[in-house]
């Protein structure tokens, strides 16, 4: 019976521990960096709706990453952004990841 118990509980943890190492090969570019500027759409907002968040490469941590990155992020997402902050942020093919404050 324990070991049926031990079975069941590692076949259920599987899927976070491949969540825990899939996130750091799938986000191969990761930076740090100042927001110079957040341009919000033109017109009536929707769940949809992005900013266009304009960064100061401020360093390099993995990958390579231009001095300039403009990344869209949705206005009522996971993730608040402050002009003049710094974030460390992690990207995908120019697509973000993840972003944290500093």
């Amino acid at each position: 019976m324990r070991m049926v118990f031990i079975l069941i509980a590692m076949m259920v943890s599987l899927p976070s521990w491949s969540t825990v190492t899939a996130g750091a090969m799938d986000c191969p570019d990761h930076f740090e960096g100042r927001v110079k500027q957040i341009i919000e759409p033109v017109g009536a907002s929707h769940a949809f709706s992005t900013n266009r968040i304009v960064f100061d490469n401020q360093r390099t941590l993995k990958g390579e990453v231009d001095d300039q990155v403009i990344l869209s992020v949705l206005q009522n997402g996971p993730f608040h952004i402050e002009a003049d902050k710094e974030y460390r942020v992690q990207l995908r093919n120019g697509k973000l990841c993840w972003m944290e404050e500093i």
